[in-house]
């Protein structure tokens, strides 16, 4: 009996700073602010390929291990004007090669355009779906050809890392490997040097 009263008194405690939260009202000037501030069609995009990737990783069972944690996102690179769609994971030395990041690549890639037509235009398909607006109607001054575009500007890319425990052993540097989403097969990507 007195443990039950402790657990209503500690309920009613707790609720307590919930109620007086929400009688605070909310300043029309944040609401004001994210009502007005425009998201573009580069910020969805991104977010939505982010959260296809995302799903692809997990639905192809790459996740955390004793070798370190699974790194997956994308990003815009201001330099040349490119969304970078990535997923960087540790491999140990006898898995960290060009043809395995290949291999991962192509899953990935694959696993992306599961629902677009076939042939060579489901990249551009795929990526006018991600990238494009959800409202029905003409194009509305986008440029020309639209898909083309954005398959140029969209790369995937993997890279097998080191794990944390092997960073100073003899083994091979990290494989990256990047390409298009209609390219078949992604090629390597030097590792990167500082200019002069």
């Amino acid at each position: 009996m007195q443990v039950s009263r402790a657990l209503l008194l500690c309920c009613l405690l707790s609720a307590a700073p919930l109620a007086n939260a929400q009688e605070k009202p909310v300043d029309p000037a944040l609401t004001g602010w994210l009502s007005t501030t425009p998201v573009t069609l580069l910020d969805w995009g991104m977010l939505r390929l982010d959260r296809e990737v995302r799903q692809a990783v997990t639905a192809l069972g790459l996740k955390d291990g004793r070798d370190g944690p699974v790194k997956v996102g994308t990003l815009y690179r201001p330099f040349d004007r490119r969304v970078l769609a990535y997923l960087s994971l540790p491999m140990t030395v006898r898995e960290r090669s060009l043809p395995r990041c290949r291999e991962l690549y192509t899953l990935l890639r694959d696993h992306l355009l599961a629902g677009a037509p076939g042939g060579m235009s489901a990249a551009g398909w795929y990526l006018q779906r991600i990238f494009g607006s959800d409202t029905r109607g003409p194009g509305g001054g986008r440029p020309e050809p639209f898909a083309e575009m954005l398959t140029n500007m969209v790369l995937l890319e993997v890279t097998l890392r080191v794990p944390e425990a092997d960073a100073f052993g003899n083994g091979p540097p990290k494989i990256t490997c990047a390409g298009r989403l209609d390219q078949e097969e992604a090629a390597a990507v030097p590792p990167w040097r500082p200019p002069g």
